[in-house]
């Protein structure tokens, strides 16, 4: 499929099934703005992907920071602000909606505001207390904040129970939540395509996070690696955000590197430090399963297919694919394969392989293309053996197959492609099963 059907086809699911539906927005603004009422309209700030515009349906939750002054060194323990907080919410708080709301006793650094549906958390709302501390380029507050906001929601509570087990209290860092809005609004003004895009790669790793919670990248880092790209080129298309993204991802999860924005001796992406060999793996493995079916996504192809979970164990070392060097596949143009069989030491042609490729063992098979080939730099070729069979194969040669002709030798599934390359993209791809 042609690029620019990609990037329509792509924008166009972004907006209408990634985005938070107008009916969300409304239950988000309406939720915040009872808590400014609450608070105090200069006293909160509304941070994360939602004021960045970069969250995804269904929105779950909110972190509001409670502006509480400047900071002082001395400041460590806020907990008799953050009880004085829930008393006054308990007492004053107007509640917008027809959920019921419970107001969680104070961790040592939230309140947290759940509104129930039965008894089910609907929507939750974490109050964080904040302190002014330095100003930053774009003239803004940048805040001194609890450590708590580097941890996801959800292990918010097991980390402060290892604080109190370890009688540890909790740090305070330097946060510049305006700055990274102010960076996701400026490069989205000049291309549209940024938020699309990290909504699309927010989603995919949602699904397989929904799947299995194990699965250990997150989603700021995912989101920073799409500003960096879209910094470094600014008319970056969809299409080449997405391909980029995933072709670079083994290379995203080795070692922390994107700096924060308030303290250039921290890592966003620290908790890649923390990975395991299988953690990575499961994360390479997966984002083959999505480069596999993208290179395979055609006009008949709803996008929603790309979010599939799944994983590609490669069960050869020599398998490969276009994407490993980063040729992206736009077929534009047609091409056939033809296989002529004939035996083992015989130039004389048997017949032709048909569609099928149903085929006996012990055979010898030459593939050519076939009828009128279009401009290409160079003609790939790949041979893929069954997964199961002594020899899975599965790379990619320039001209013709690494055997040629090919024999016949191992029962099972396989199949043949020819890809045509031309200035760097696959512009024309055939495939030919062979089932021996």
């Amino acid at each position: 499929m042609k690029k620019s059907r990609f990037n329509a086809s792509f924008r166009d699911y972004a907006k209408n099934h990634l985005s938070p539906k107008d009916q969300e927005r409304a239950f988000v603004n309406d939720i915040y703005k009872s808590f400014q009422e609450v608070l105090g309209t200069g006293n909160t700030l509304q941070i994360g992907s939602y004021p960045r515009f970069t969250s995804i349906t269904p929105v779950h939750d909110l972190d509001i920071l409670y502006l509480c002054g400047t900071w002082e060194p001395n400041i460590s323990d806020p907990s008799k602000i953050l009880f004085d907080l829930k008393d006054h919410i308990e007492n004053k708080y107007t509640n917008p909606t027809h959920y019921k709301i419970k107001v969680e006793p104070p961790q040592t650094h939230s309140v947290t505001v759940s509104f129930l549906d039965g008894e089910e958390c609907f929507f939750s709302v974490d109050i964080v207390p904040a302190y002014s501390y330095r100003i930053n380029e774009f003239g803004e507050e940048t805040y001194m904040v609890p450590e708590i906001l580097l941890k996801n929601r959800k292990t918010r509570s097991a980390y402060y129970t290892e604080l109190s087990k370890r009688g540890s209290k909790m740090l305070w860092i330097r946060s510049d939540p305006r700055g990274y809005i102010k960076v996701a609004q400026q490069i989205n003004e000049k291309n549209s395509d940024f938020r699309k895009a990290v909504k699309f790669i927010k989603a995919w790793k949602a699904a397989h996070k929904g799947a299995n919670d194990a699965f250990k990248l997150k989603s700021f880092h995912l989101e920073q690696i799409l500003t960096e790209y879209f910094l470094k080129t600014p008319s970056l298309e969809f299409f080449d955000a997405v391909f980029n993204f995933f072709c670079d991802l083994p290379e995203h999860i080795m070692a922390p590197k994107i700096q924060d924005r308030a303290h250039t001796k921290r890592y966003i992406d620290d908790y890649l430090a923390d990975l395991t060999t299988e953690d990575r793996k499961n994360i390479i493995q997966a984002r083959d399963f999505f480069l596999i079916k993208l290179e395979n996504f055609s006009e008949v192809n709803d996008p929603s297919m790309l979010f599939q979970v799944g994983f590609r164990e490669r069960k050869d070392a020599l398998e490969a694919y276009l994407f490993d060097k980063k040729i992206p596949t736009l077929v534009e143009e047609n091409l056939q394969i033809k296989g002529s069989i004939s035996r083992p030491g015989s130039s004389l042609v048997e017949r032709i392989l048909d569609t099928l490729g149903f085929i006996e063992v012990d055979k010898c098979i030459k593939f050519r293309t076939t009828g009128v080939e279009p401009q290409a730099d160079v003609f790939k070729w790949k041979v893929k053996n069954d997964d199961d069979a002594p020899e899975p194969r599965g790379e990619i040669t320039n001209h013709s197959t690494r055997n040629d002709p090919e024999h016949t030798q191992y029962k099972g599934h396989h199949y043949v492609e020819c890809f045509a390359i031309r200035n760097g993209v696959c512009i024309a791809k055939a495939h030919q099963d062979v089932k021996i």
